[in-house]
């Protein structure tokens, strides 16, 4: 074999191994994607559970949250600075999980369950309340979601209680 034969042959080779190299790395990079989606997936989940868990562990939390989404006047000062302040973390959180919907790291399954949630908390009188006093808190995003989100109808009962 002359040295034309064998420099032909390498040059298959070489080109077969650069074309699975990519292949490869083509297969990680899906890989990574997919690991990616799924750990924000688990940190959005993982979140607003912690919120519901919050809400839900504390009787006297339970009860100013439940008064705050619909007669928040019948709350002290008090009360109602606490509520406020679960709200913006509630709001925070969603924001959270509005962004990463709005950079497909997750799918609109996800977040049109959540959506569904986050528009039945922002649309009772009390949330009204305090996104008027601290909208400007959150992303211009966020903000036209929510305020324009009027058009959307919320497949959640109105007799809903949580």
């Amino acid at each position: 074999m002359d040295w034309g034969a064998v420099s032909a042959v390498a040059g298959v080779f070489g080109t077969l191994f650069v074309a699975l190299s990519v292949v490869y790395l083509a297969l990680q990079v899906k890989a990574g994607a997919r690991a990616t989606r799924s750990q924000t997936y688990y940190l959005a989940t993982a979140a607003l559970a912690e919120m519901a868990a919050l809400i839900g562990s504390n009787a006297e939390l339970s009860r100013i949250v439940r008064i705050g989404w619909d007669t928040p006047d019948d709350l002290t000062e008090d009360e109602f600075t606490q509520y406020s302040y679960v709200m913006l973390s509630f709001l925070r959180r969603y924001e959270n999980v509005y962004f990463q919907w709005q950079s497909g790291l997750v799918d609109d399954d996800f977040w049109i369950g959540h959506r569904e949630n986050l528009l039945w908390a922002y649309r009772r009188p009390g949330m009204q309340r305090v996104w008027k006093d601290r909208k400007n808190a959150f992303s211009i995003g966020f903000q036209k979601f929510l305020e324009g989100s009027g058009n959307i109808a919320a497949q959640t009962p109105e007799t809903r209680r949580i």
